[in-house]
């Protein structure tokens, strides 16, 4: 089986468990902040593909070609899965304060374990980036999310009270 081959199964497969395990889940956030999130998660993704993974910066570049390919779709559709696991995660452990920067720092190390895993696959090849760097990322990213996170939910909240909004879960 080609690299190209390899690395296709390998973003099918993930891709399509991630949509599967979102789908099965019970319904814990509003729709409304689900999207979002999700949204946000992939324009980060999409920002940093296209920021610093493409010349002049060029540090690495997405699946086994430069160029946008089927593979890096579903690459690009693990981000917003991703996003939404984390949140989820972190809404139904009800993860509150001095336990907020571990789960931060648990779900970076599992970002940078499962993106070590992709690039075996060639989902990522580096040029002049390293894991390291995407550890920090995802600290900073993670971070972000939670922010945002709590930002919508307040102001969910706030709607709700106020009847500008119905609740939707």
């Amino acid at each position: 089986m080609s690299q190209q081959n390899i690395n296709l199964w390998f973003n099918i497969i993930f891709f399509l468990s991630g949509v599967y395990l979102v789908y099965r889940l019970p319904q814990r956030l509003p729709i409304t902040v689900t999207i979002l999130i999700m949204i946000m998660s992939l324009a980060i993704a999409l920002g940093l593909d296209h920021t610093i993974g493409t010349p002049p910066i060029d540090l690495y570049d997405t699946n086994i070609k430069p160029w946008l390919t089927l593979p890096e779709i579903l690459t690009w559709g693990m981000y917003p899965i991703s996003g939404y696991l984390y949140i989820y995660l972190y809404d139904k452990l009800k993860v509150r304060g001095y336990f907020i920067p571990l789960f931060i720092l648990c779900w970076s190390t599992f970002g940078t374990v499962f993106e070590e895993l992709a690039k075996t696959f060639k989902v990522f090849v580096y040029k002049d980036w390293a894991i390291r760097y995407s550890f920090l990322v995802y600290l900073f990213t993670q971070l972000l999310t939670t922010i945002v996170f709590k930002i919508l939910m307040n102001t969910y909240r706030k709607m709700v009270k106020e009847k500008k909004v119905f609740r939707e879960y």
